[in-house]
């Protein structure tokens, strides 16, 4: 039990390490990266901070509460994007659209003045 613990860390290690090179080598389009959301994301998620249509139920977190979580970086996106975690189905993204995505979630974050 205490190796598969030790042996799951590193491997969460190693992915979080990876994802701050990969996260930060490429720069997003946040404009594509909407695009993007409203394509693949928006029947689960709310992607833009407009008002939803009354009766229109999502399953995942509002895109733009996501920008305001204090504990969102380009890098803990990435991570997010690229792990798998239920009920959100297995998008592939290639790291372009992942790049873009990011710039997209992040833009839409308040300043908290």
């Amino acid at each position: 039990m205490k190796d598969a613990l030790i042996l799951t860390a590193a491997a969460v290690l190693a992915a979080a390490t990876a994802a701050h090179a990969e996260a930060g080598d490429m720069p997003g389009n946040a404009l594509q990266g909407r695009e993007l959301a409203v394509k693949e994301c928006s029947q689960c998620h709310r992607v833009s901070r407009a008002a939803l249509p009354p009766g229109l139920l999502r399953v995942g977190p509002a895109f733009g509460d996501i920008a305001d979580s204090a504990s969102i970086t380009p890098t803990s996106l990435f991570v997010f994007l690229h792990s798998s975690h239920p009920p959100m189905p297995d998008i592939v993204l290639s790291q372009q659209e992942s790049a873009d995505v990011i710039a997209y979630i992040i833009s839409l974050k308040r300043s908290h003045l």
